[in-house]
């Protein structure tokens, strides 16, 4: 008599969970792996954290190409009088004391009087600091990972609510491609709201009575090109700053910019294959071989 079998992939193992449920080796792998991952960023975040050091997110495109928005800075504490023109310096001023500002250093008086200014900002900033304001100088500037702490909620509560409403489901596969395809849409929806991937500020107008030059700086982990109707456009970097002039206003003298991300084929690929991603999970995770018996 024949019989058809469904066999999962070869190496598949499933170990019985609460509730009755079972993890296959790759749902074993996967929280073996997060958990040694989280384990060693404690152990560093610790010795950081009691070596005095604290952490910002970079919110503002003030320091241009240096620390764009998104960038994670990780400060040490710094005594005033070993710091030097040029270096970069977080602090705080009494008349916004919520707020930590990271620019650099342009000048120091004779008495130790510190001025800074952002690397795009047009003038210097109106204090004068000293080592009561002097929060630490930057160990380490790590571009675009300061947009994952700033998601970091979003994305803990979509997994562990995804996690929770799923977990009545028996079917391995089914459970699985489900975890799969809700942590793609909580990613997703935290690229929604805070727009990580393609952002761009316009710094300064120059007008003339038939054109307008708008000076402006991308924001986004992604390089654009940012044209108007009737201009010039250029390509931008993160945090790069490019001008574009417009020759083409509305009635009320007005213009709009538009940016679009400005890939290379290669970039493109890579994209296009990140997004694929999840789909490609579910694909592997739900794969069976038939073996007639």
């Amino acid at each position: 008599m024949s019989q058809t079998v469904a066999i999962p992939l070869s190496g598949t193992l499933e170990r019985p969970l609460l509730g009755g449920h079972t993890a296959s080796r790759f749902e074993t792998v996967l929280a073996w792996s997060v958990a040694v991952t989280a384990g060693l960023l404690l152990a560093a975040a610790g010795l950081f954290l009691t070596s005095g050091g604290r952490w910002f997110v970079v919110e503002t495109p003030s320091m241009g190409e240096a620390a764009p928005v998104g960038t994670l800075v990780l400060d040490l504490p710094v005594a005033a009088a070993a710091l030097q023109v040029g270096d970069i310096v977080s602090f705080q001023v009494p008349a916004n004391p919520d707020v930590t500002y990271t620019h650099r250093i342009i000048s120091i008086d004779a008495d130790g009087g510190i001025h800074t200014r952002g690397d795009v900002n047009g003038a210097t900033d109106p204090w004068t600091l000293a080592q009561d304001n002097i929060i630490g100088t930057p160990a380490l500037l790590i571009p675009h990972l300061g947009w994952l702490f700033r998601a970091a909620p979003i994305l803990l509560i979509g997994t562990l609510l995804i996690w929770v409403l799923t977990s009545p489901f028996t079917d391995r596969v089914t459970r699985t491609s489900l975890r799969i395809a809700g942590t793609a849409l909580t990613v997703s929806y935290a690229a929604f709201l805070l727009k990580p991937f393609v952002n761009v500020t316009t710094i300064e107008n120059t007008s003339t009575p038939h054109s307008v030059t708008a000076t402006v700086i991308s924001s986004g982990s992604f390089p654009v090109r940012v044209s108007g109707h009737g201009s010039s456009s250029v390509h931008l970097a993160d945090g790069e700053v490019g001008r574009v002039t417009i020759r083409e206003l509305t009635a009320n003298g007005h213009y709009q910019l538009s940016s679009a991300i400005d890939l290379q084929p290669a970039g493109w690929v890579l994209l296009i294959a990140i997004c694929c991603i999840p789909l490609a999970l579910c694909l592997i995770v739900g794969r069976v071989r038939t073996v007639q018996a």
